[in-house]
């Protein structure tokens, strides 16, 4: 017991006497534990977030679309006939749509951004009906935004934006299943007119039929979007492989897989970057450590004489040095964020998803769904 308290003692001594490098070293191991602690949680959750989504918005397990074939032409009749020709495919049960979807510039409190806007009716879909997470459904005159990109700008309900200068009010904010959240949505295809700011990264934003088609122009014409239901959901990339063509005026495509995957990358990006941080931060302790080890040896030679000459062995000299940086290393475990809460306050919540990690963080004014 003697023993004990004497290294005790001395590694006390030994910290009060080296502050500076001290605290170097705590803020060093508490970085990377944290760091390392968030890679790991952000790990393999990617999958069940969009899944809940999914299933509370009645999400589609394919999107089918077909886009202008040629600049300043607007979808044909053929095309819009080989959109709704799915409804009846082999193993498709259900469908919503086909909606008209264009792509306005969007204002709101001094920041312009790109939104693909899509039109829908105001009763409830039954597949594909975006998910509230405030307010309420679209109506004449306003606009629903989904919440990744109403959190990049900075609205919610009850804001004001205008969509090509003409003014409509936040309804609410939702998250939805069908589209990849802000800043991805594009992976299903846009036609974006040169003169939008950010339009390389616009948002998604619902309003009324009548208002999409109102918003339409020779730049951005419509588009027309269409959502099934398969019998077999497991099945939807097979469908979806089997009805895709070359042809630029065929529908393409799209299954939820693709979408959750898409939807997922925002996790797995901060997933990578925080693992790597992690890593990085944990070869800087143990430099850290090595060098204040190795200084305090070389400073306190007279130190280790004196321990020596009162009968220490080189092993309880070591010991000495090891337990103050093993208070350290506890001091930081102690110190350091909760492993939830450092997630939640690391991710936030994944705006496209009902609960998950990672909101995009973008400014569209810088160019650049879940629910709680």
């Amino acid at each position: 017991m003697g023993r004990i308290r004497l290294i005790v003692r001395l590694a006390a001594r030994d910290l009060r006497r080296r502050r500076g490098e001290a605290l170097l070293m705590l803020v060093t191991i508490m970085a990377a534990s944290a760091t390392l602690t968030l890679g790991l949680i952000l790990h393999g959750v990617t999958s069940q977030p969009y899944a809940q989504t999914r299933a509370a918005t009645k999400g589609p397990d394919v999107v089918a679309n077909v886009f202008p074939t040629g600049a300043h032409n607007g979808v044909s009749s053929r095309q819009i006939a080989a959109l709704t020709a799915l409804d009846h495919a082999p193993g498709v049960t259900g469908h919503s749509g086909p909606y008209p979807v264009t792509w306005a510039l969007l204002r709101a409190h001094g920041i312009a951004a790109g939104a693909e806007v899509e039109g829908r009716d105001e009763a409830a879909a039954q597949l594909d009906q975006p998910k509230l997470t405030q307010g309420s459904w679209v109506r004449p005159g306003d606009v629903v935004i989904e919440r990744s990109f109403a959190d990049a700008l900075g609205v919610g309900a009850g804001a004001r934006i205008t969509l090509n200068g003409r003014s409509f009010r936040v309804a609410g904010v939702a998250v939805t299943a069908a589209f990849a959240p802000y800043p991805l949505i594009c992976f299903t295809g846009c036609i974006l007119g040169t003169n939008q700011i950010s339009a390389n990264q616009p948002g998604l934003v619902w309003v009324t039929r009548a208002a999409a088609r109102g918003l339409a122009t020779t730049a951005e014409p419509l588009t027309w979007f269409l959502n099934l239901k398969l019998a077999h959901p497991g099945s939807a990339n097979a469908f979806a492989n089997a009805h895709n063509s070359m042809s630029q005026s065929a529908p393409g495509l799209l299954s939820w897989q693709g979408i959750s995957q898409q939807d997922g990358n925002v996790v797995k990006n901060e997933q990578l970057v925080m693992m790597v941080a992690s890593w990085l931060l944990c070869l800087l302790a143990v430099a850290s450590v090595a060098v204040l080890v190795a200084g305090r040896v070389a400073d306190q030679i007279r130190r280790v004489g004196l321990l020596k000459a009162v009968g220490a062995t080189p092993g309880l000299v070591a010991v000495v040095f090891l337990a103050a940086v093993s208070c350290l290393a506890l001091r930081s475990g102690v110190s350091g964020p909760p492993a939830p809460a450092a997630a939640e306050a690391e991710s936030g919540q994944m705006a496209g998803t009902i609960s998950s990690p990672g909101s995009s963080g973008q400014s569209p004014g810088s160019s650049s769904g879940t629910i709680s």
